[in-house]
């Protein structure tokens, strides 16, 4: 426990010379099952057991999922700062860092709030192309959608964007219940995690824009959904 300690204190005040440490990761740089502390770290998303925050540039390889277990609330929300100190691990292919195998001596440490950082906005072609650069990104799929496979028993269901691309769902945030097969989206924002073998995006819980089928989602798709976030 003592080494842990020790080298999660090392890690914390050198962590601020250390940009890029989630980008580093997701990139395969880093060894698995080491200690690894991104500090000026932002939540994005906040769920039951942990959180998933990104490092600038806010983009692609800049997203990663932190489990915290649920032995006690998590009190902290999208917008705030974190530096943490955890082990890095690779959960059934999902990269994550671990708080709680780290011991008493992980940790997550608030150090001030700003604004939550905007989605990438990327094509459903791009994810079906290679969805590794956004594990664990806030993303906007920019595609107009329609639901060819109502939700399974297990809150998953597929919508094939215009182009054909399938997208696989997940109701971690969404109410499934509301999902109907035919459904069109403009677009949907959300989490894009990898689970189970598939790539998939759990959208929040207002993160899918629901219209009429047959309706032209091309403007809304770019111009009007960027709108949303200036």
């Amino acid at each position: 426990m003592k080494k842990i300690a020790l080298a999660c204190l090392f890690i914390l005040v050198a962590a601020s010379a250390n940009a890029g440490v989630i980008s580093d990761i997701q990139m395969g740089m880093v060894e698995e099952g080491t200690l690894q502390t991104p500090c000026d770290a932002v939540v994005t998303t906040v769920t039951y057991n942990g959180i998933w925050i990104a490092e600038e540039p806010y983009g692609a390889y800049n997203g990663i999922w932190v489990y915290m277990g649920s032995d006690e609330p998590i009190e902290l929300v999208p917008g705030d700062v974190v530096c943490i100190c955890g082990e890095y691990k690779e959960y059934y292919d999902l990269s994550e860092i671990d708080i709680v195998s780290a011991g008493l001596y992980g940790s997550v440490v608030k150090s001030g709030t700003q604004a939550v950082p905007t989605p990438s906005f990327v094509t459903a072609l791009e994810l079906a192309t290679d969805g590794e650069p956004w594990e664990s990104c806030a993303i906007t799929i920019v595609d107009g959608m329609e639901v060819v496979e109502a939700p399974s028993s297990y809150g998953e269901w597929v919508a094939d964007a215009l182009d054909g691309t399938p997208v696989m769902f997940d109701d971690v945030f969404y109410d499934a219940d509301t999902v109907m097969l035919g459904d069109c989206y403009n677009y949907a924002t959300g989490i894009y995690t990898y689970t189970f073998g598939d790539f998939k995006l759990l959208p929040y819980v207002n993160g899918i824009d629901v219209t009429e089928c047959g309706v032209d989602t091309e403007d809304t798709t770019l111009s009007s959904v960027k709108a949303l976030y200036r």
